[in-house]
């Protein structure tokens, strides 16, 4: 039996995004999503169901390979925010690339005029549980991914609607819940980026405390970079 187009479009998505550190691909009905999703959260349909949505992400195989980009581009190494710039431009020609349709993109690094709620897309798509702590949390990977994008194609997509993400948190002790808590009342009130640098260790807890995906934890640098206000302390300045 010959393949559905948004299949294939899924698996070229997939294998460019393997190669560009993007790891993680979960394909979706966009119909059923936004039936569902807060007012918010709803996604462009192009005025048609069961179009095809695609959740873009990675694990810690993203880190080498940003990592490679900054030291052979100036233009990025100079930016004053790499990683951002590296997925837009990355995830852009990915998505260009892989079919002729309309589509539309959504970044969840993107905040003005108000961020996207992806945490919560991930959820309702069944790809990934919201923790006590509001990470997300993968039955493989845990707390250690980062939501990137969505994309949406103005083609057919998958006909079933989504199924239940795993939910390892119903048979924890939440220990991230504490570790949360002692994060927060460490770095104070406002929390501010320069706070949470100051405390980087107490937020890293909240992560390194979840039983779940140990094996897939981001490396010392990876997570000095996310935690660090200032390019000087991340090693590409």
């Amino acid at each position: 039996m010959s393949r559905a187009e948004w299949q294939e479009i899924v698996e070229r998505v997939a294998s460019a995004g393997t190669e560009a550190g993007l790891d993680l691909v979960h394909a979706f009905d966009v119909g059923h999503y936004n039936a569902v999703a807060p007012p918010a959260g709803r996604l462009q349909d192009f005025n048609a169901s069961n179009r095809l949505g695609i959740l873009i992400g990675n694990t810690q195989k993203l880190w080498p390979v940003f990592v490679r980009a900054v030291e052979n581009d100036a233009a990025l190494a100079g930016s004053e925010t790499p990683l951002d710039t590296y997925v837009t431009t990355r995830v852009t020609s990915i998505v260009r690339q892989a079919t002729p349709h309309q589509h539309s993109l959504v970044f969840a690094h993107v905040t003005e005029p108000r961020a996207f709620p992806i945490q919560r897309l991930a959820e309702l798509v069944g790809f990934a549980a919201l923790s006590p702590s509001h990470l997300a949390i993968h039955p493989l990977h845990g707390p250690w991914l980062a939501l990137r994008a969505v994309v949406v194609f103005d083609v057919r997509g998958p006909d079933a609607a989504p199924a239940e993400p795993a939910r390892p948190c119903r048979t924890c002790s939440a220990p991230c819940l504490a570790a949360l808590e002692r994060a927060v009342a460490a770095s104070g009130s406002p929390l501010t980026s320069t706070a949470i640098a100051e405390h980087a260790a107490a937020w890293i807890l909240v992560r390194d405390v979840c039983p779940v995906g140990k094996g897939s934890r981001y490396s010392d640098a990876q997570l000095s970079y996310h935690y660090a206000p200032r390019r000087s302390r991340i090693g590409l300045g």
